[in-house]
């Protein structure tokens, strides 16, 4: 199988210096907005497809990483000069056709004297070109004109597109659709289904029939020496190429039908694709459409390699949390160290915050809705900030074991406060006290005792007369919880969880906030 095996970055757009190790199957990048996503997947079609080979070179101004750029104007110089270099390092065959061409000593920025399949791109000032600049530099202007662009595979030779290594292919949803997109999709396709025999034929024969189509128009000629004709060179199949489901062109779908069509044409084995770029599949789509895509990606997925950049928590789920590539500040981090069992859970579970968890800086980790309801409320009184001031998210996990979601903090480092019940079970406690000594980043909070045994029972415990004289029950009405008979409140605090909390959260008064909780919040902030 034909893929790619990694990324290198340096001084393009987002990224000063980047490297990514791609999975050989599915690959999912996630991260915050602007983190790099599309940024990544750009610097993959700059490489492959040589986007930006005819740009006018003012475009420049919009690749160059910026801190590169003001490096340049705080100390102006031809060495200080931005510039660019992408590396896209191949897993071939080596018997394939042109294979030998790609491969070769990695002869890049980075010096590593190994042989390598790959391509590389790099976009510098040429000095010898820009003679006589030297003035106009040392005044702080980047000679853009004066820069070239050049791709040249890992054996030192220049890339052409027609030895192109892989069938590659990219489909984006996040801009409406154009007739330049549908080209390069149609063409792309087109490129890779039929042999090279087969393509020859069709565009000759193509040519040949639209001409004879056209004398036979017996168009008058324009005067005696000057008539119409069709010019050959102008007739190229690719350009007025439309792929048609039931009659309709491609072009001519809704948004979302569009995104799942593409998908599932890139998909067919038949179309000999060995990667498919995905820039956020779920535009457009509804939630069902949404799960008939993931569907035909995971069954597909073992045949191409595909790379998803994503927002959508059940894309990043659904195809399985081993597969994620999570792209922080500090690089790229992969998720291939959680568990199968709870990668599987995840896949399983609809209603899950993996994303939420992966992007939030702190976490509270609660049982349900009432802690989710009430535990910003409490923030805010103990702190004078709102946890969004304070960039900490709230996660229910919905009466799911927490445990799950503290596996993927492990493998994230990410700072965690669990906040649940002890359930009148003395080994919970201990349990939690055991966990918060063998880990720094992750902390269970809980009653200190058997008889704080929930959330509820500690909040009525300290805020007894303020809620007795608020929450209404019934005169003579008996509040069971488990089979255990309660005080009145408490019982339907206990039994109407979310409606007495929502009575709290609305009522304007301040509550006395149980010490776990407090002691939770302290350690979160710390």
């Amino acid at each position: 199988m034909n893929y790619i095996k990694s990324l290198h970055i340096e001084g393009f757009k987002k990224f000063i210096s980047l490297d990514v190790q791609f999975n050989e199957h599915m690959n999912i990048l996630v991260g915050e907005n602007e983190a790099g996503k599309s940024t990544i997947l750009d610097a993959i079609k700059t490489v492959l497809n040589q986007q930006y080979r005819n740009a006018d070179k003012s475009v420049l101004r919009d690749l160059f990483n910026t801190q590169k750029v003001a490096e340049f104007e705080a100390n102006p110089s031809i060495k200080t000069l931005p510039r660019i270099l992408i590396e896209v390092e191949l897993a071939l065959d080596m018997q394939q056709k042109n294979a030998s061409y790609f491969y070769g000593e990695v002869y890049g920025q980075r010096k590593q004297q190994t042989e390598k399949f790959g391509i590389r791109f790099e976009c510098k000032y040429d000095e010898e070109l820009g003679a006589g600049m030297e003035q106009s530099i040392q005044e702080g202007k980047i000679p853009y004109e004066y820069y070239t662009l050049n791709w040249t595979t890992f054996s030192n030779r220049p890339y052409q597109m027609i030895k192109r290594p892989l069938n590659f292919l990219a489909i984006d949803t996040t801009s409406s659709a154009s007739a330049p997109s549908f080209n390069y999709f149609n063409r792309t396709l087109f490129t890779s289904r039929y042999d090279d025999a087969t393509k020859a034929k069709a565009k000759n024969e193509f040519r040949d029939k639209l001409i004879e189509a056209f004398d036979n128009l017996g168009l008058p000629a324009l005067s005696e020496n000057q008539k119409f004709g069709v010019d050959s060179k102008k007739v190229v199949l690719e350009t007025v190429l439309s792929i048609y489901e039931d009659s309709i062109a491609l072009e001519n779908r809704g948004s979302g039908m569009e995104s799942l069509i593409k998908t599932q044409i890139a998909l067919d084995r038949a179309n000999g694709l060995d990667v498919i770029l995905m820039e956020e599949p779920e535009n457009h789509l509804s939630f069902l459409t949404l799960r008939k895509m993931l569907q035909e990606i995971s069954d597909q997925q073992e045949n191409s390699q595909i790379i998803v950049a994503t927002h959508n928590n059940m894309i990043a789920s659904r195809l399985n949390l081993t597969n994620v590539l999570w792209i922080t500040e500090d690089g790229v981090k992969s998720l291939k160290g959680v568990r199968p069992d709870v990668a599987e859970f995840f896949v399983r579970a609809d209603d899950n915050a993996f994303l939420q968890l992966l992007l939030s800086k702190k976490v509270f980790l609660v049982e349900g809705a009432t802690e989710f309801l009430l535990l910003p409320m409490f923030y805010q009184q103990i702190t004078g900030h709102t946890i969004e001031e304070d960039g900490i998210s709230v996660i229910s996990c919905n009466g799911i074991s927490y445990e799950r979601y503290l596996e993927i903090a492990r493998a994230t480092d990410k700072r965690i406060a669990v906040v649940t019940d002890n359930d009148e079970k003395e080994y919970r406690i201990t349990k939690a006290v055991a966990f918060n000594q063998s880990n720094n980043l992750q902390h269970i909070f809980m009653g200190a005792t058997v008889e704080d045994w929930t959330w509820e029972a500690c909040i009525y415990k300290e805020n007894k007369e303020t809620l007795d004289g608020m929450v209404d029950v019934q005169a003579g009405a008996e509040y069971k919880f488990r089979g255990k008979v309660y005080e009145q409140v408490l019982g339907k605090m206990l039994n109407h969880k979310v409606d007495v909390a929502y009575q709290m959260l609305t009522s304007g008064k301040t509550f006395v906030v149980p010490q776990y909780i407090k002691d939770a919040i302290g350690w979160l902030r710390e």
